[in-house]
Formats: C-alpha cells, sequence, structure tokens
C-alpha cells in the first residue's frame, strides 16, 4: 500500500493563513469501517513560511532559505519545554511542521525573524545526531563558525542569515554538550546524553532571517540629508559605510537569544549608536523587532 502526501489549503490557524495537510492511502477501501480513518495532519503557511511535506521553507521578498527535517511527518505536537530557559523559547505560534524519527520527536515553528526548530528525546537509546539538509539563500555560501553557529554570507560580504548557537537541556533543566557540524547541504546537530539524563532532551536548531528587508530599510532612511543623516555619518565614520555598520550591528543581535542578551550585544557592536538606530522607527520594526 503506498501513501501520499496531499496539500490542500485551509482556514487560518492562530491568525495565519493555514495548510492542511492530509494522508491518503492508495488502493485502499475508504469506505470499508474495517479499514481506520486517514490521518490528517493539520499544517499551515504565511507570508513569510510554508511547509511542504517535510521541509519548511522561510521567505523574505525574492529569497528564501529551507531545512528539512528528520523523521517522516506526524501530527503537530509541540515539545514538553519544562527544562527550557524561557529565553530561548523564539516562537508564539503552533507549530508548522512536526516530524517523528524512532525515539524522538521535531518540530518547527515559525518565530519573527526565521524560524526555531526543537528536537524532543525521548530516551537515551535515541540516536546522538539528528541531520538537516537546507539550501542557502541563492547567492551565499554557509559557513560554520568558532562560536558554534553557521553564518549565510552573500557575495559582498554580508551577514544575510544564519543558524544560531546550538543548544540543548535535560528536562530538569541541565544544559548539555551540543554541536553542529556542516558537510554537503546537510546539517547535523549532535547532542550528548547518556543513562543518567533526564528525559526529554529538548535541542535546538534555530534560523536567523530578514536582512534583505533590513538593508532595503536602511537604504531608504539613513540618507545624507535628512533627520537621519547625522546617525549615517557616524556609521560610515565607525564602520566604513552605513550598510556595513548596520548588517554587523543586525548580526550581532540576532546572534544571541532574550531581549536583553539581544540588546547587550548589540550595544556592545555599535556603542551609542544602537540607542539613535532604534529611534529610526522604521529601522527598528525590519531590523531589531
Amino acid at each position: 500500500m503506498r501513501a501520499t502526501l496531499t496539500l490542500i489549503r485551509g482556514t487560518k490557524l492562530v491568525g495565519i493563513g493555514g495548510l492542511c495537510l492530509s494522508l491518503s492511502l492508495l488502493g485502499a477501501n475508504m469506505a470499508s469501517a474495517a479499514e481506520p480513518a486517514p490521518l490528517e495532519l493539520e499544517e499551515y503557511s504565511s507570508d513569510k513560511l510554508i511547509v511542504d511535506q517535510s521541509s519548511i521553507e522561510v521567505f523574505e521578498g525574492n529569497a528564501s532559505m529551507s531545512l528539512t527535517l528528520p523523521g517522516k511527518p506526524s501530527e503537530l505536537t509541540t515539545p514538553d519545554l519544562v527544562g527550557v530557559p524561557k529565553s530561548l523559547i523564539e516562537h508564539v505560534t503552533e507549530p508548522a511542521l512536526t516530524t517523528e524519527t524512532k525515539e524522538a520527536s521535531i518540530s518547527s515553528f515559525e518565530t519573527p525573524n526565521g524560524s526555531q526548530t526543537l528536537i524532543s528525546i525521548e530516551s537515551a537509546e535515541a540516536s546522538h545526531t539528528y541531520k538537516f539538509p537546507f539550501e542557502a539563500p541563492s547567492g551565499s555560501v554557509s559557513q560554520l563558525e568558532e562560536d558554534g553557529s553557521v553564518s549565510f554570507i552573500n557575495d559582498e560580504g554580508e551577514y544575510v542569515g544564519g543558524i544560531t548557537k546550538p543548544w540543548a537541556y535535560d528536562a530538569n533543566g541541565q544544559q548539555l554538550e551540543t554541536s553542529f557540524s556542516l558537510s554537503n547541504g546537510v546539517l547535523t546537530q549532535t547532542v550528548e546524553f547518556d543513562e543518567s539524563t533526564a528525559f526529554p532532551v529538548v535541542a535546538d536548531p534555530n534560523t536567523v532571517w530578514g536582512w534583505t528587508v533590513c538593508a532595503a530599510t536602511v537604504g531608504a532612511n539613513l540618507m545624507p540629508w535628512g533627520a537621519a543623516a547625522k546617525i549615517g555619518y557616524k556609521l560610515v565614520k565607525r564602520f566604513g559605510s552605513a550598510k556595513k555598520g548596520v548588517n554587523i550591528i543586525w548580526r550581532a543581535y540576532h546572534s544571541k537569544k532574550g531581549a536583553a542578551a539581544k540588546r547587550n550585544a548589540a550595544i556592545a557592536a555599535a556603542g551609542g549608536l544602537f540607542a539613535e538606530l532604534i529611534g529610526i522607527n522604521d529601522i527598528k520594526q525590519n531590523c531589531f523587532s
């Protein structure tokens, strides 16, 4: 018996235009009372994120990046986050996609600046490695950084997005060792645990996205004339160009988790210029929200 996945446009879910993913079994007698009803998998898409079977794709204008989750699609599930610090949880929506392996479930969520994927590991018998094939934004290269994060760098040398430094916690709130590796378009997250670990363990590959919109906003607001000209001049003097300066600050901001950590990182990168930058409402909304 062969299974196929069919995407059907459906109603809105938590205010975001939705997709309903249904599983139908070819060759089965659907009217037979002996056969169980087909499993219906509710999923959604928005103008920033769409789901295609076991993959999520994050859009921004004409650019996009995608991440394929390990395992098979299953019912949408939010993992038990009892041991995870609240500051690390980026999403505010229901999951967009859930997949399952033998001893783990993987759920992806839309966030204001990309996506957050949570691996929920159920026992010490589970795999320590989870592979995520991905497609970086067109025209960019991916590189593993010293801090363990992954960066997408365009041909102008700008950071256009990436995957933040990974983390993993057990059910008691104990932080566990975890790391990324890159090979041939596959991101592998390795999580360390053993029989003494309190399960479930939750680990997180979290994507950062949004530089294209931010860059356009910088170009529209930091002109050599007008009220923001003085800020633009300070950025040029400090970084060589306004766009380069904001890119450095944007990268520092989005490399951290939690509002306080984000702000502190941006201040460290920009000094007093960060307060002036977010005083421009469009830049605050499109770069640092």
